[in-house]
């Protein structure tokens, strides 16, 4: 029997969660529909030792006001914990601590010079208010331009390399300036700690739908989305587990990467144009459960080219402690990948052979026979590319289709992916769906 709702919300990671939040509160009857087996998205959960932690690494930032409000409105506040987090970078086989602009001069792989004036820069970009032409200009031109050729050969190459691959020198300035501006608001706010919620976001992500539900949201996992119709002003809904039509709503959010959206409905231009001019990178993150310490440090990037595309190796264990997981050390191994490449089929022992050589430079004790379990998880639309002068400036919520509302990571630029952005972009894609008046609250 279909379902007549006021609202539906395709994909339940936190932007989805977030739409249908918006819509509850304004009165709407929701129907949200997840293809996992679970909500959270890429901040679901797995267990290891007992203890609830994600597959690919997640922390919060002070500035993080999104996810932050969130945990103190679920109940959550006591399971925060802010932590030191050291970070350190690898290269050409010796490690350098990284944690601040002392540890920057300290720097010995780049000369003084380049040294002074990659710090200087990074200051200047943080600080400079004339940014509409970074929008424009690729990290490539730009890159060396400002922080000398030296420091982006040696720093910001190799690292936007792993994160975006062939296409790292064209990714906007806009998109570096608005890390370097993240970063330097963390620090500023807490020196070197982090946020962590204990039993990770996806501890966060069921409360948020625990709490939907006890607010009448329906929820349905395991249903993937089939397809998408409009009839008689209204939006239809078919999924992989039913032989007709499940709901029908006059609004849709569709909380999706848009490659997936545009295999739903046929999307008009020029926003199927856009949508389908956004490339994006895939990830796999390995979970290496290990019986001993790597490293000192949370957070170490590489700029050796790694087997695999190896972006970097965070040791969980050093931001949070290993006795809250049985003792077992837990490092996660990220690969940003082109979905078509080695890395996305490759197997655990694969994954961590392409890094045994820099494990073993962070710890040269470091034997085979530490790790105890590794847990792969992949996504191949977790990181879209912000191109220079690209489509992602022009992505808005509106599809041009009435009652169809898109929130995707790609929706977030010129700002990278995280907790605080999807939440901010679920909320977004509901107002504009309220703002339209496409619905009257239920009543």
């Amino acid at each position: 029997m279909i379902r007549h709702v006021d609202a539906i919300v395709l994909g339940g990671g936190m932007a989805g969660l977030a739409a249908a939040d918006a819509f509850q509160h304004e009165g709407l009857r929701v129907l949200l529909v997840e293809a996992a087996p679970e909500v959270g998205g890429l901040a679901r959960s797995i267990v290891v030792g007992g203890e609830p932690i994600e597959p690919y690494y997640h922390h919060v930032f002070p500035q993080d006001a999104e996810t932050r409000d969130l945990i103190v409105r679920l109940g959550r506040s006591s399971d925060l914990e802010w932590l030191p987090a050291r970070m350190a970078i690898v290269h050409r086989g010796l490690v350098w601590p990284f944690d601040g602009p002392a540890d920057l001069l300290r720097f010995g792989a780049l000369s003084l010079p380049s040294r002074l004036r990659l710090a200087l820069a990074t200051g200047v970009q943080v600080l400079r208010r004339d940014v509409s032409r970074l929008d424009r200009n690729p990290v490539g031109l730009e890159g060396p331009r400002w922080f000398g050729r030296e420091a982006y050969d040696v720093v910001w190459r190799p690292l936007l390399t792993a994160k975006f691959g062939d296409r790292s020198d064209e990714v906007a300035m806009a998109w570096l300036r608005a890390r370097l501006v993240q970063r330097w608001g963390a620090r500023g706010a807490t020196g070197d700690r982090l946020g962590y919620l204990r039993g990770g976001i996806g501890r966060l992500a069921t409360a948020f739908a625990e709490d939907l539900r006890a607010r009448d949201v329906e929820l349905r996992v395991g249903q993937p989305a089939t397809g998408l119709s409009q009839v008689e002003g209204e939006w239809v809904l078919t999924t992989a587990s039913s032989d007709g039509p499940i709901a029908r709503a006059p609004i849709v959010v569709a909380a999706l990467a848009g490659n997936i959206l545009q295999g739903l409905i046929d999307l008009p231009d020029p926003y199927r144009h856009i949508v389908g001019a956004i490339p994006y990178r895939g990830i796999v993150c390995a979970l290496v459960v290990l019986s001993q310490q790597i490293s000192p440090y949370y957070w170490t990037n590489v700029t050796d080219r790694l087997g695999l595309g190896c972006v970097g190796i965070i040791e969980h264990t050093n931001l949070v402690d290993a006795a809250r997981y049985g003792g077992r050390h837990l490092v996660y191994l990220a690969h940003y990948v082109d979905p078509s490449g080695p890395a996305w089929s490759a197997s655990a022992d694969g994954l961590l052979g392409g890094v045994e050589g820099v494990l073993q430079t962070l710890n040269p004790r470091f034997r085979r026979d530490w790790v105890l379990d590794m847990h792969v998880a992949r996504d191949p639309y977790a990181q879209p590319v912000p191109l220079a002068g690209g489509p992602m400036r022009q992505l808005t919520v509106r599809t041009g289709l009435a009652g169809l509302y898109h929130a995707s990571l790609a929706h977030v630029y010129p700002d990278d992916r995280g907790v605080s952005m999807a939440l901010d972009i679920g909320r977004r894609a509901a107002a504009a769906g309220l703002e339209d008046d496409r619905v009257a609250p239920h009543g």
